[in-house]
């Protein structure tokens, strides 16, 4: 079906399987979307699956060549790679893809869609109170001391049984700060928000680049005092090197799929979004003949920005202080287009940062941040609360809210609410 803009796709059903991506997915302008519907096939699973994806994008890019699948992989889908004692968010796939006939581009248009109505009156849980999470950071820094790790991201996870409020709306709502990589997938199981500004990994023409984001400030609103937090971002010795860390990180992952000669940086770019200021770098190189999808999420995922370095050291850690699933939340979203085994062959991901994931009325999140030796407990902490609160804005529900649990506690509770 012909689709004009992303707001008739976000109108369908939830069985058309609606797909919205607005800002510089493929290289678009930021002021357009590219929307799908109606899928041919869906192919979804755990890692007893994923092997199958490849041949499955093969078949479907030669019987549709104008189409392209779209869809996310989790988190938890890291033990595919890696033995990591992960275990998968209840009711979530590892991975779901859906194959479109055809994707249209389109303008971006304002999103008018109804409110949410009296969600504010909605009870936030998390995983952490303010108390944990501060413990969980003093924690990575007596690792950091002994030597297993450098850095590493420790996250919150939110969630919230909405009231009236639909995905449709929050993802409206959210227009008004639409970061640069946002997503909006909708499947008769759940629905994905995302307001994502970083760029996992994009290949194009045999070449991949990464776009880690490292380094966080909020905005003033006032010009003048942008200007002077924008200097203090990009002089911030700790932002910098924590930045840095996360480039040789990704330097050295794309060095096991590409000709390492090739790899290059470019450090400390900043990239201004609505509320906040981001440090970011971006690092390209040269893919290696006969390197396919399954070799580079091997060698990349998840992204090292929202795990650490050493990677698998800092997963493990992240293992035994995240009281749940991340799901969804710093997994990755994205676009394939093309044969895998074609020279036009295109993929683009997100790091799925601001990501909201709705099953029934319970929505979840995480926020974080990277933690380093010289990090402040206390500063991290708001930190994550500041990349939390356009997500809490757009949900109307207020932080103050939250219902504090031990992390036994908040295990039940997270499987209460999803039962």
């Amino acid at each position: 079906m012909l689709l004009e803009d992303a707001k008739q796709a976000l109108l369908l059903p939830a069985e058309a399987r609606p797909a919205v991506l607005e800002g510089r997915w493929l290289g678009l302008a930021g002021n357009q979307a590219l929307v799908a519907a109606y899928p041919a096939s869906v192919l979804e699973g755990g890692p007893d699956i994923l092997p199958e994806l490849p041949a499955w994008l093969e078949r479907h890019a030669r019987q549709f060549p104008a189409g392209g699948a779209v869809g996310f992989f989790a988190y938890e889908l890291a033990r595919a790679f890696e033995r990591l004692p992960l275990v998968p968010a209840p009711g979530l796939p590892d991975f779901s893809f859906s194959y479109y006939p055809t994707i249209e581009q389109v303008e971006s248009c304002e999103l008018a869609l109804p409110s949410p109505q009296a969600s504010g009156q909605a009870e936030v849980l998390r995983a952490f109170d303010e108390k944990q999470f501060v413990a969980g950071v003093e924690k990575i820094r007596q690792y950091i001391a002994a030597g297993d790790i450098y850095q590493t991201n420790l996250t919150q996870q939110f969630s919230a049984r909405l009231r009236d409020a639909s995905p449709q709306a929050i993802y409206a709502r959210l227009s008004k700060a639409r970061a640069s990589l946002s997503a909006f997938l909708q499947t008769p199981a759940l629905a994905i928000v995302s307001n994502s500004p970083e760029r996992f990994f994009r290949v194009r023409g045999g070449r991949i680049l990464a776009s880690p984001i490292k380094g966080t400030l909020a905005r003033s609103g006032d010009p003048a005092q942008d200007k002077e937090l924008v200097a203090c971002l990009r002089a911030s010795r700790k932002d910098r090197a924590e930045n840095v860390m996360i480039v040789d990180l990704l330097r050295n992952d794309l060095g096991r799929i590409c000709d390492y000669e090739s790899i290059h940086a470019r450090l400390w770019e900043i990239e201004t979004l609505p509320h906040l200021f981001h440090l970011v770098s971006h690092v390209e190189g040269e893919l290696r003949p006969g390197v396919g999808l399954l070799e580079i999420l091997r060698a990349l995922f998840p992204c090292g920005s929202i795990t650490g370095a050493p990677k698998i050291r800092a997963m493990q850690i992240l293992a035994e202080l995240e009281p749940a699933p991340r799901g969804v939340s710093m997994g990755a979203i994205g676009i394939l287009r093309g044969a895998p085994s074609s020279a036009d062959f295109e993929i683009d991901f997100n790091v799925a940062i601001r990501t909201l994931t709705f099953q029934g009325d319970i929505v979840s999140f995480n926020a974080g941040g990277g933690i380093v030796y010289d990090s402040v407990a206390q500063a991290e902490y708001q930190e994550m609360l500041l990349k939390a609160q356009p997500l809490l804005e757009a949900l109307d529900v207020e932080p103050t809210g939250e219902t504090h649990f031990t992390a036994q506690e908040s295990r039940r509770d997270a499987r209460a609410i999803r039962s």
